[in-house]
């Protein structure tokens, strides 16, 4: 909830603290449990505003998500070499918890959860895998990515589990490490047991015709 400071005057600010005040709620509740008054409450404006600004709660909370998702892709989208990082996940909390609640409340499709780089990075490793199809591609990022985002809901709840009960900060860091090999070699078609050993070799999938 806000605190403090004058209330938002004029359109421009009241929409401002409409949009991030839906971006705050979405990363602490599923959308259906986030009422109209709770966003107005939130924003520190007057219920009526959610009407009059977005006709109600639901698109102001897609312009919420929007605002999660292209802070995410501002911040992290891309590497030093400018090419899609689809696996910074963990340095986004707040759009993580997001697309949790959205999916968790089967709300994901009616919200437009969208993952920012997913789309550019499936672009980007076609160029790596030549001649493949591009379903094969979008399967195998689908996949690293789901693995990904388990990762960053979980990894609080595995570390100490990994650690035998206690903290280990080099540990956790090693488990990062690896965990991205094996992502990035998902994503590339290659072996994930041996890409996680610092190895490249294809990974030959069985065939149902086979």
């Amino acid at each position: 909830m806000t605190t403090g400071g004058s209330s938002p005057k004029g359109a421009d600010e009241v929409r401002e603290a409409l949009v991030a005040a839906a971006a705050r709620l979405l990363g602490h509740s599923a959308p259906k449990r986030i009422s109209g008054r709770a966003l107005a409450e939130e924003a520190g404006v007057n219920y009526g505003l959610v009407h009059h600004y977005f006709g109600g709660k639901e698109a102001l909370l897609r312009a919420g998500f929007d605002r999660l998702t292209e802070s995410y892709a501002a911040v992290e989208g891309l590497d030093a070499s400018g090419r899609v990082e689809p696996f910074s996940l963990l340095r986004a909390p707040e759009f993580v918890r997001a697309v949790a609640y959205a999916s968790l409340s089967g709300e994901a499709d009616r919200t437009h959860v969208t993952h920012p780089t997913l789309d550019v990075a499936v672009e980007q490793i076609l160029e790596t895998r030549t001649g493949e199809d591009e379903t094969e591609v979008r399967v195998d990022v689908g996949i690293a990515t789901v693995f990904h985002l388990a990762r960053c809901l979980f990894a609080t709840t595995m570390d100490p589990w990994i650690a035998r009960g206690g903290e280990d900060p080099l540990l956790a860091e090693e488990v990062e490490e690896r965990l991205a090999l094996i992502l990035r070699s998902l994503s590339l078609g290659l072996d994930p047991g041996t890409a996680a050993r610092g190895e490249r070799e294809p990974f030959r999938r069985s065939s149902v015709s086979d």
